[in-house]
């Protein structure tokens, strides 16, 4: 009996913890275009751009986000969503990496604070036809206790663009939030000879 119990009580600490998304067999849920924001980016490699604070509230767009860049969510057919636009305007491709976090303090776990989740596009995103353009997605950093989400090494290459969605696990969930960067150097190789 003392093992059964045990079972229960272990499975039952793992649920609620952990929510599963399941992917759905129907067309993208129309969105509702309304107020959302969009922070452009002019990222040429180098230095990280600075943290992006922004909230998740009922007058923001949402759309059908995916589970995967194959299928769409069956949980999150109405999200709210904020887009960063990024684009590299050096010579080199500029890598990236980014962290959605709790506003005010990013670096700590969202744990059950907050369950955002993240998206990133090749180019151009259009909420009508969210798996177009899609090159990852994340929740809770693919498993990570923080349950914060991030995307490492995003790769812009020169005079491209990449859009981060930024969105919530769950339909009308509201909460603040914050961006965070970690930037890398292009590197350029220069000729050198040896006399």
């Amino acid at each position: 009996m003392l093992f059964i119990s045990t079972f229960f009580l272990a499975c039952a600490a793992v649920a609620a913890d952990t929510k599963i998304d399941v992917a759905s067999q129907n067309p993208a849920a129309a969105p509702v275009i309304r107020a959302s924001s969009n922070t452009v980016i002019d990222y040429p490699g180098g230095t990280p751009p600075a943290n992006v604070p922004g909230s998740f509230d009922a007058q923001d767009s949402t759309f059908n986000r995916p589970v995967s860049c194959a299928s769409l969510s069956g949980v999150g057919t109405a999200v709210s969503f904020d887009t960063i636009t990024l684009t590299n305007s050096g010579a080199n491709a500029a890598s990236v990496n980014v962290r959605l976090g709790q506003a005010g303090d990013p670096a700590a776990s969202c744990g059950s604070v907050i369950d955002p989740f993240m998206v990133l596009y090749n180019g151009t995103f259009n909420p009508a036809t969210p798996l177009a353009n899609c090159l990852a997605v994340n929740d809770d950093t693919n498993g990570a206790a923080d349950r914060c989400p991030s995307l490492t090494a995003v790769s812009v290459p020169p005079g491209q663009t990449r859009v981060i969605v930024l969105t919530t696990f769950d339909n009308a969930d509201f909460f603040g939030y914050e961006v965070t960067f970690a930037g890398t150097t292009p590197v350029q190789l220069q000729s050198f000879g040896i006399e």
